[in-house]
C-alpha cells in the first residue's frame, strides 16, 4: 500500500515542527503583553453557524462540510468567537481574546495556500474607538517584528471609504459587493480582468476602469489622501478616521511602513469599517499577505442579542514560516543527552537524568545498546549541546564526565557543577 496526504495539507517533522511552536510563543508572548486572553473553541461548527450570512457567497463555497451531519470544520477563528460570545455575553467589555489554531478552507491549493493552515488571531469587542484598531495593528506588527520580519508594509484602506468612492461613481448599491469581490482580487488577477468581472456583474466596463484607475493610482499617503477628499467629499470624515489610525500607530515605534491602498477590499463581507493587510517585499514584487483584519462593527449582531462593535486581525503563521529563511531547526527541544558506558550505570544515568530535568534542563537519555560513539553521533544528529557521559569510573565517584558537544571538551565533575554549567 502506497500511502500519500490528501492535497492542501502538509506533515511536519521534528525540526520544522519545533520551529513553528517557536514561532507561535513569540506571537503569544506579545499578545499576552498587550493584554489579550486567551479562549479555545472546537474545530467544529454548526452550519448554521458558519453560514450565518457572515462570510459572503464565494467564501461559503470553501467551507469543508461534514457528511451527513449539521456541521462543518470551522472557516476561521472569527466567528467561532462571535458564537463563543453570543453564549458569554455577561463577560466585561471591551474583550480583548487571542486563540491560535488550526483553519480549513476547500481552496485550490498553490504555493503559500493551503487547505489546512493556522492562524494567530486577536480581537477587541466592545470598542468602536480609533484606539482599539491602532492596539490590534501594533500587537501584530510587534509580534510580526518579534518573528524577525522587519520589511513588511500595512496596507491600510475602509470599506466605507471604498463604498463612498463606488457611490461617487453612481455603482448602485445593490452591485457595490460584486464591486468589492472583484476589486479584492486585484493584485491576483490584474486590473484588465478585475474590470471584465465588474462586467459581468452589470456594472459599465468603462465605468469600472475608471474606478480601478481611481483606486489604483500611486502617490504618497498624503497625495491619496488630497486626491480622495477632492474627488469624494462624503469620505472626509472616514479619512479624517484614517489619518487619526496613522498618527496612533507612530507611538507604537514599528518597523513596517504604512500605505493608504484605496483598492484594498478584504473579500469577507463583514467588515464595515477600515481594513488592512500586511505584506513583505521581495525584488520589488509583493509576496501574498502575512496578517491581515479590521473593523467588522455588525458581526456580533447575527449571533448575540445586543450590538458590540468589534475589531481584529489574523496572523498566516505558514506563510510566515515560508518567509523566514534563518530560523533555526532543531531536532529536539533537549540540551542535554546522558549517555551510557555498560548495563550497569543504567540505573545511575537515569538519575542522573532526572535530576538534570527537575533542573530545568530538557534532557534525552540513553535507551539502546548502542556504544559511547554511535551514542554521541546520534545526541549530535539532534543538534544537542551537551553530553554526560555515564561510565563505571563516573558511577563509582558519584560524578559525572561533562562533554561539550560543539568543542569535544570533556571534564569530569561533580553533577551539581555540571548542571551549573549547562544552564550557564
Amino acid at each position: 500500500m502506497q500511502v500519500s496526504q490528501p492535497r492542501g495539507v502538509r506533515d511536519f517533522g521534528p525540526g520544522d515542527a519545533i520551529a513553528r511552536r517557536r514561532m507561535i510563543a513569540v506571537i503569544e508572548e506579545t499578545f499576552k503583553r498587550f493584554g489579550f486572553s486567551p479562549i479555545e473553541t472546537p474545530a467544529i461548527e454548526t452550519l448554521d453557524v458558519l453560514n450565518g450570512k457572515a462570510y459572503g457567497d464565494e467564501a461559503t463555497k470553501q467551507i469543508y462540510k461534514i457528511q451527513d451531519d449539521d456541521s462543518a470544520l470551522r472557516f476561521d477563528l472569527t466567528i467561532p468567537m462571535a458564537r463563543y460570545i453570543a453564549m458569554n455575553s455577561n463577560m466585561p467589555l471591551p474583550f480583548k481574546r487571542y486563540q491560535v489554531g488550526q483553519t480549513w478552507r476547500r481552496d485550490e491549493p498553490q504555493k503559500m495556500r493551503f487547505r489546512e493552515f493556522t492562524q494567530a488571531d486577536i480581537d477587541i469587542v466592545g470598542s468602536d474607538s480609533v484606539e482599539s484598531e491602532a492596539e490590534v495593528l501594533g500587537a501584530i506588527s510587534l509580534a510580526i517584528e518579534g518573528l524577525g520580519l522587519r520589511n513588511y508594509k500595512i496596507l491600510l484602506s475602509s470599506r466605507i471609504m471604498l463604498d463612498q468612492i463606488l457611490d461617487s461613481f453612481a455603482i448602485p448599491k445593490e452591485k457595490q459587493p460584486a464591486a468589492i469581490r472583484a476589486l479584492d482580487k486585484i493584485a491576483k488577477i490584474g486590473s484588465e480582468e478585475v474590470a471584465t468581472q465588474m462586467a459581468q456583474a452589470g456594472i459599465d466596463k468603462r465605468n469600472a476602469e475608471k474606478i480601478i484607475e481611481f483606486v489604483m493610482d500611486e502617490g504618497t499617503n498624503e497625495q491619496k489622501i488630497e486626491r480622495i477628499s477632492a474627488n469624494v467629499p462624503a469620505a472626509k470624515d472616514e479619512i479624517d478616521r484614517l489619518e487619526r489610525l496613522i498618527n496612533l500607530l507612530g507611538l507604537y515605534n514599528l518597523q513596517g511602513a504604512i500605505e493608504i491602498y484605496p483598492a484594498l477590499a478584504r473579500g469577507l463581507d463583514y467588515y464595515t469599517g477600515s481594513i488592512w493587510e500586511f505584506v513583505v517585499q521581495s525584488n520589488d514584487k509583493y509576496l501574498p499577505t502575512i496578517a491581515a483584519g479590521g473593523r467588522y462593527d455588525n458581526l456580533m449582531d447575527l449571533y448575540a442579542k445586543k450590538h458590540m462593535p468589534a475589531v481584529g486581525a489574523s496572523i498566516g503563521v505558514d506563510r510566515i514560516f515560508e518567509l523566514i529563511e534563518d530560523k533555526p531547526i532543531m531536532p529536539s527541544f533537549a540540551t542535554l543527552f546522558v549517555a551510557t558506558i555498560g548495563d550497569e550505570v543504567a540505573e545511575y544515568a537515569l538519575e542522573i537524568a532526572n535530576t538534570a530535568r527537575a533542573q530545568g534542563i530538557y534532557t534525552d537519555l540513553n535507551l539502546t545498546k548502542r556504544n559511547i560513539s554511535k551514542q554521541l553521533e546520534y545526541a549530535n544528529a539532534l543538534k544537542l549541546r551537551y553530553a554526560i557521559i555515564i561510565g563505571g569510573q563516573e558511577k563509582a565517584a558519584k560524578k559525572v564526565k561533562l562533554r561539550d558537544l560543539a568543542t569535544g571538551d570533556e571534564e569530569m565533575v561533580d553533577l551539581s557543577e555540571a548542571i551549573e554549567k549547562i544552564k550557564g
